[in-house]
Order: C-alpha cells, then sequence, then structure tokens
C-alpha cells in the first residue's frame, strides 16, 4: 500500500474527526462533491476555503472564515479527505465503471512507476479505500485514472513514453564517455555531447557519468570551489585568513577573493521579500527610513524564551506595563516595519547586482542590512507573540499555562508561525500592527482549541515546559548573523572585565544588546583606525566571546 500523502492546511485535516458520526449515504455526497471540486480546481488560482469546504459538507465551517488558500493546496489535501472519508464506508470495485485495481497493478498496466501515481495524487488523481476480497486495501478505480487523464494529458504521455536506461544503451554512453573524458572533454560537457547523441536529458546522463566516473582530480574549478567552500567556513569561524592560506596551498590575496566569492554566492541564495512602500522612493528615504530613533535603538521586550511558563508570565508582565502606551507602540512598530521591507529592497537589489567576484565593501553592506532587517523582525515577532499570547489568555478560561504540555506546545508553535506571517507581510501603509496580530492569533487559536462543552481539569508544570520559540525567525538567518546564538554570552560577558571590551565590540558589529549592526568601514571611522586594523581587532574580540 502507498504512503498516504500528508495535509497541508491544518482546516482540512480536522474534518474527518469532526465528520466522523455522518451517515452513510452524507459520506458518499460528501466524496462526490468534493471528487467535482477537485476536477474544476486550476492548481494557479486562490480559492475561499470557507465556501468550498460548505459545497462539500452543506454547513459553514467556521475555522476556514477568511481563509484563502491556493488551488494546489487544495486540491491535495481535498484528494488526501476523499480517501479519509472513504474509509468509513464499504466502496466496491464494480460501483464505478471499469473497476477498481490497487496502485502497483495500474502503475505496471500503464507501464509506469508507482511513486508517479503517488505523484498525481497530489495534483488531483484520488484513490479510495476499497472493500475487495473481503479486505478493505487502498484502490485506484480506473474512472478516476481516466479523467485524471484527460485533465493532463501531457504530463500522463511523458509518463508513459519515459524508458529507462537498458544494460547496453549504459556500455555504449560509458564507452564513449571514456573516449571524450580521455580526449580532454570535461565530464560536463562529454554529458550534453551524449545527451543530444542518445537522446537523453543532459541531467540523467551526467548523473550516470557521476557515478561511474567521479569528480576528476584534475578539474581545476572543482578544487578551487573546494577550497573557497572550506576558506569561507573557516572564516566565518574566526581562523586567521594567513593560516587558511597556508591550509589550502594558495595565495592570503587569491583565499580572500575566493571568501569574498563564496560570501556572494550564498547571499544570492537568499532572496528576501518585503512589501513595497511609496516613501521608499521619496528623496532622503536612504537615510531617514534607516536612522529612525526606533530603528536605531533595537531593545527587546523581554518576552522570555525556552520555558513556556515563564513566556506566558513574562507576556503579561510586558502588556501590564505598556498597556498606556498603544499610540507609541504603533508608531514604533509602523517605524521599525517600514525600515525593515526598505532594508530588505536594498540589499536585494544589491545581491541582484553583485558580479562574480563581488566587493569585500559591497558584501559587508548587503550583509549589515539583512542584520538589520533580522533584528527589526525579531522585535516585531516578539510584539506580535505578545499580542497573540494575550489573545490566547482571552480564549482559554483556565489560563494558557494550564493546558496540557502537548497542547501548550502546540499552540506557541502556532503563534509564533502566525506572528512570523504576520510580520512578513506587514503593510504600514494600510494596516495597524497590534489588529492584524490579534486577528490572526485569533484565527490560529479558533483552529486549535474549539470551545469545550464541559470543563476540564486544569494540567499542572512543576517541571516546566521547555521550548524555543523565537530561535529563527528567517530562514536566511545563519548566513548573516553567524553570531547569533552568541548572543547571550555578549550580553553577560557586558559585566565582565576582562571580556567587556570585546563584548562591546562584537555587539557594535553584529547588532546585539540593543545597538544597531554595524559595517566594517562604520566601526573604522567611529574608532578612527583603519578597516584592515579594525577586521583584525573584530576576528580577536569574536574569538575572545567563542572561548578560542
Amino acid at each position: 500500500m502507498p504512503r498516504r500523502a500528508s495535509y497541508s492546511l491544518k482546516t482540512i485535516q480536522a474534518l474527518p474527526a469532526q465528520t466522523a458520526y455522518a451517515s452513510e449515504a452524507a459520506t458518499r455526497r460528501q466524496i462526490d462533491a468534493a471528487e467535482a471540486i477537485i476536477a474544476a480546481t486550476d492548481a494557479s488560482t486562490q480559492y475561499a476555503l470557507e465556501e468550498t469546504l460548505q459545497r462539500i459538507f452543506g454547513a459553514e465551517v467556521a475555522a476556514a472564515r477568511g481563509e484563502v488558500v491556493t488551488g494546489r493546496a487544495l486540491r491535495a489535501d481535498l484528494s488526501t479527505l476523499v480517501l479519509d472519508l472513504s474509509a468509513r464506508i464499504a466502496m466496491s470495485p464494480e460501483e464505478r465503471a471499469g473497476g477498481a485495481s490497487t496502485p502497483e497493478n495500474l502503475a505496471r498496466e500503464l507501464g509506469i512507476a508507482s511513486k508517479t501515481l503517488q505523484r498525481w495524487r497530489r495534483a488531483g488523481l484520488c484513490a479510495h479505500w476499497v472493500l475487495d476480497g473481503g479486505r478493505q486495501r487502498v484502490e485506484i478505480y480506473r474512472a478516476s485514472l481516466e479523467r485524471f487523464a484527460e485533465q493532463h494529458p501531457a504530463e500522463v504521455a511523458r509518463a508513459r513514453n519515459f524508458r529507462r536506461i537498458d544494460a547496453s544503451e549504459r556500455c555504449g554512453i560509458l564507452d564513449e564517455a571514456r573516449r571524450l573524458l580521455e580526449s580532454g572533454s570535461s565530464l560536463n560537457l562529454a554529458a550534453k555531447e551524449l545527451s543530444a547523441r542518445f537522446h537523453r536529458s543532459h541531467e540523467g546522463v551526467r548523473l550516470l557519468l557521476l557515478r561511474e566516473f567521479g569528480v576528476r582530480a584534475s578539474t581545476g574549478r572543482g578544487v578551487i570551489e573546494h577550497s573557497g567552500r572550506l576558506a569561507e567556513r573557516a572564516w566565518r569561524l574566526g581562523v586567521d585568513p594567513a593560516k587558511i592560506a597556508a591550509r589550502v596551498g594558495r595565495t592570503e590575496p587569491l583565499l580572500r577573493a575566493l571568501v569574498d566569492r563564496r560570501r556572494g554566492e550564498l547571499l544570492r541564495g537568499v532572496q528576501p521579500s518585503w512589501v513595497d512602500l511609496p516613501t521608499f522612493d521619496l528623496p532622503g528615504a536612504a537615510e531617514t527610513i534607516p536612522s529612525a530613533p526606533s530603528v536605531r535603538k533595537l531593545h527587546p521586550l523581554g518576552l522570555v524564551d525556552g520555558e513556556l511558563l515563564a513566556m506566558v508570565e513574562s507576556a503579561r508582565a510586558i502588556r501590564r506595563l505598556y498597556s498606556t502606551d498603544a499610540r507609541a507602540a504603533n508608531e514604533r512598530d509602523e517605524t521599525r516595519g517600514a525600515a525593515m521591507h526598505y532594508l530588505l529592497r536594498r540589499a536585494s537589489r544589491a545581491i541582484d547586482a553583485l558580479p562574480r567576484w563581488p566587493d569585500r565593501t559591497a558584501l559587508d553592506q548587503i550583509e549589515t542590512d539583512l542584520r538589520t532587517a533580522l533584528r527589526l523582525r525579531a522585535l516585531l515577532i516578539e510584539r506580535a507573540m505578545v499580542i497573540a499570547l494575550g489573545r490566547a489568555d482571552q480564549a482559554i478560561d483556565t489560563g494558557t499555562e494550564r493546558l496540557p504540555a502537548d497542547e501548550l506546545r502546540t499552540l506557541v508553535r502556532e503563534l509564533s508561525w502566525t506572528a512570523q506571517g504576520v510580520v512578513a507581510g506587514f503593510d504600514p501603509s494600510r494596516q495597524r500592527f497590534d489588529r492584524a496580530a490579534s486577528l490572526a492569533a485569533d484565527y490560529a487559536i479558533a483552529k486549535l482549541i474549539p470551545a469545550r462543552r464541559t470543563p476540564r481539569a486544569s494540567a499542572r508544570h512543576a517541571a516546566g515546559v521547555a521550548m524555543h520559540a523565537l530561535k529563527e525567525v528567517a530562514q536566511w538567518q545563519a548566513i548573516v548573523d553567524p553570531m547569533g546564538h552568541h548572543a547571550a554570552r555578549v550580553a553577560a560577558a557586558m559585566s565582565e572585565p576582562k571580556l567587556r571590551d570585546a563584548a562591546r565590540l562584537v555587539a557594535r558589529r553584529h547588532g546585539f544588546c540593543g545597538l544597531p549592526p554595524r559595517t566594517m568601514e562604520t566601526l573604522a571611522g567611529e574608532d578612527r583606525t583603519t578597516v584592515a586594523l579594525m577586521t583584525r581587532r573584530m576576528r580577536a574580540a569574536e574569538n575572545q566571546i567563542r572561548g578560542v
């Protein structure tokens, strides 16, 4: 039996349990309605989930109110829903034209792999639990397969016409590849020539040659790229570039250039998203937006992360402390949100303009912009989490901290994801941050904690509930924030006489302890020294914090 597809939409995932007592006739109507919607769904279109589910179940689904989903995700989850609903009723192979068969048998009939059928199920091919030969198992009706083939003719034809490389063809490709490689051709160029000659894909032939011959030791480009990756990792760990150059057998200027090229490659994979605001193109925006007081002072609210009970209590204390500061908080949120989007836009455009061998100053400016945007995003997510935990306190009579440990972790994890989504799409010109965070939190809480008809005993957590909810706020965080996991160490070192100077320098560079991140050129100007000397001081300070 193939692996059942998982749900991506939690609202649909909860429906089988909520409709467990529906009659067989009602379940069959729901299955037919879901299959009809799958057939009419366009993968690239947005759909209102509430209206779609009302057409299937004949009643409003409160948890789906206001939720908009893509056709691709809706089609995949409805196919899984059809499979789950069919497990409650006795469906027979003969009740649809052409009968039904297992995915393995159908794959053999079509001459395709069974994994291809699994992939098609995510694209809308419905499977059902069928009572066949006295046992219930997952089968696919041929009528469903024919309907899928009519809607996706190109994909079905491509799968049926695919043929694997047999033994004789493989020997011929490898013999020709040996001849080309011995004549001096690179492995990639040999694969390109052989793919055209044998009518195979370039990537398929290239992988075959890699498995057979591996990476050739004479390929200078591969050696240089390996040296660049090794040098960049060692450079981020604070190793002296002269030692790295001696280790990889390269000159120090070349090694520094390789490190910069590798930094540029990593930045090209960041691809940040932002909200474009009209104020970004006004004269003086480059100086005004990033230099606002709330952008230069990055002090967190103090929400505890790592232990959920302490997080809930700290959120309550923060709300009590700032309860009369709503207007100032909204202005601060708008300013930080606008600055975050502006810095992300500026960094993204600078990344697109990077040459193959980028300038070190440009890389430093990009990483500093992204690091500042990261700090602003963390502050906004912290603020959204304080609001979200307040909404949870209002929704749960016994108190958020009295939930069972698993439910509490699930709730905080969902609220953290919701807060990150609110911050990523926050438009200061159209919405208030506190209202957007409250509304999104209410939706998340309503899905996870439905109203209970009978009171439930409160859970007690003598040992606390350990969990980090705010550890990572962006996928590209590790690329631009290599010292991020040392932030607590830097804050503690501020009070240690031996480490105070080093901690202060690292905090100014990376944006810890409420300070904004700075480029190396800015630090050198503030301390009236050269960039080269400041770079050496910074490497020594970072190594001192690391304990090297």
